[in-house]
């Protein structure tokens, strides 16, 4: 609760005769008049609404008493009775609207400009501050979660006056048992009714009635697939799409038509709506069209990362149309073709940085330093080159002793980030076998999964003998403990 401390003398300048004065005695159209001013220019006379008498403003015959002034609906919300917290130019208006119509201060402790600025006395000075720092000393409470001023309980635990006083009682709304400090609805209650109410608010946005109920229908399954606290709060974020399929075909069309107009990338982002037309038989989901949309969105961005209108575009555009013509004689995929044009593009860029397009053998020699794994990959771009732009280029023999280098600087480092990681148990020892066996005799890595317990025997030589295959390998210990 917030208490308010009598002000401190403060010095007021009167607006009619410019004097300062330790009080302004009335205030009238937002014009200050002293005590002195007041007697002068506010003489009694009859108020020509009421009949009543009253001290008015001589110099303005329609002005009313403070009575008539106020006998109006709040000028802000339209309350009819309240109690009047200021007089505006647009009329009375209630305790709550009233700072609304003042001018922001700064709290006196964060700076922060606010106009509902109060004194606080249980924080022990006087003062002004806004509502942040008139609740600096408000936590959460224990029972309730609501944030409010605390007070030990007797077994402890800190809580808000209501639960430390009442404890539990029973929700007005379902009967359930609730700590008292929820007030008039438990938690359950509180995002059952905030969804209802969201989604009542959603439905109206729609001009076509059955995709209201389509949208009713959405918002209680989400309630029972995510529970109601994560459907209150996110279910606002799905009527955009919705709307949108509203005003494309005023029903809910079939996947196909879906997947053509919002694409697999978006349609991902509304997964919880197509899970429930799914599950409410309003669509079936085809994964195969889906995959090929996506690869069709994956194969235009890698055409743009060489630059629409250059001469790179053109080339990997011819040979993206190469590719499509044998999708259509049923030669290869979209998948394929997506994985064919990735290193196609990267060439070209490396191409592109060395000032050098159509790409060359310098290029190709290049590119393959940096990703060999692309080799297999990238052959039939530079068929395409050396066969459709005359390009003196073609790949490079695989060296035999850089791969088994490279593949061994591979396993050595795996080995040394093993034997830094504390592992214990079979998974563990299956790991350090197979990359052992692969480092050391140059099995591959694949063998190690097939060796069991029993296959595993410890040598005097703190080492560990492999039974594989009616042969044995000696490999290191990775602790003690293996």
């Amino acid at each position: 609760m917030i208490e308010f401390a009598p002000p401190s003398f403060v010095e007021h300048r009167c607006d009619e005769c410019g004097k300062t004065v330790a009080r302004i005695w009335r205030v009238y159209k937002e014009h200050r008049y002293c005590g002195t001013c007041y007697a002068r220019v506010f003489k009694r006379r009859i108020c020509p609404k009421c009949g009543n008498f009253a001290r008015l403003p001589k110099d303005d015959p329609a002005a009313v008493c403070r009575s008539c002034q106020v006998a109006k609906p709040c000028a802000r919300c339209g309350k009819g009775k309240y109690e009047v917290g200021k007089i505006t130019p647009y009329g009375p208006v209630c305790n709550v609207c009233a700072p609304y119509f003042g001018e922001a201060e700064p709290c006196e402790v964060c700076g922060t400009l606010s106009k509902r600025l109060a004194r606080v006395l249980r924080l022990g000075h006087d003062k002004r501050l806004c509502p942040k720092c008139a609740r600096a000393d408000y936590r959460t409470c224990e029972a309730c979660r609501r944030h409010r001023l605390l007070e030990p309980a007797p077994d402890g635990h800190m809580l808000c006056k209501a639960c430390r006083e009442k404890g539990d009682i029973a929700c007005p709304v379902c009967g359930q048992a609730m700590p008292a400090g929820r007030g008039n609805q438990c938690e359950p209650c509180y995002w059952r009714g905030l969804l209802d109410k969201r989604v009542a608010v959603d439905c109206a946005t729609f001009a076509v009635p059955q995709m209201a109920d389509y949208f009713r229908g959405f918002g209680k399954w989400l309630a029972e697939e995510v529970g109601e606290n994560k459907a209150a709060i996110t279910v606002n974020r799905y009527l955009p799409f919705f709307l949108d399929i509203e005003q494309r075909w005023k029903t809910i069309p079939d996947y196909t038509a879906l997947l053509g107009h919002f694409g697999a990338q978006r349609l991902r982002r509304v997964l919880l709506p197509v899970r429930w037309m799914q599950a409410s038989d309003l669509v079936v989901t085809d994964a195969v069209a889906r995959e090929e949309d996506s690869n069709r969105r994956r194969i235009s961005a890698t055409l743009d990362k060489v630059g629409h209108g250059s001469q790179a575009w053109a080339i990997l555009n011819g040979y993206h149309k190469v590719l499509m013509s044998e999708l259509e004689d049923e030669k290869t995929t979209l998948r394929s073709i997506r994985l064919a044009l990735t290193p196609a593009a990267a060439l070209l860029l490396k191409g592109k940085e060395m000032e050098r397009t159509p790409p060359d053998q310098l290029v190709l020699d290049a590119y393959l330093e940096n990703t060999p794994g692309q080799r297999a990959a990238v052959s039939g771009f530079v068929r395409y080159l050396r066969n459709v732009h005359g390009s003196d280029i073609a790949l490079p023999k695989v060296n035999e002793i850089k791969v088994k280098s490279n593949r061994k600087k591979a396993l050595e480092a795996e080995m040394l980030l093993l034997m830094r990681e504390p592992g214990e148990g079979e998974a563990f020892i299956r790991r350090w076998v197979s990359v052992a066996l692969a480092y050391f005799h140059g099995l591959p890595k694949k063998v190690g999964l097939r060796v069991i317990g029993g296959d595993i025997i410890a040598s005097p030589d703190d080492g560990l003998i492999v039974r594989l295959d009616g042969r044995q390998y000696w490999i290191p210990r990775v602790a003690p403990d293996v």
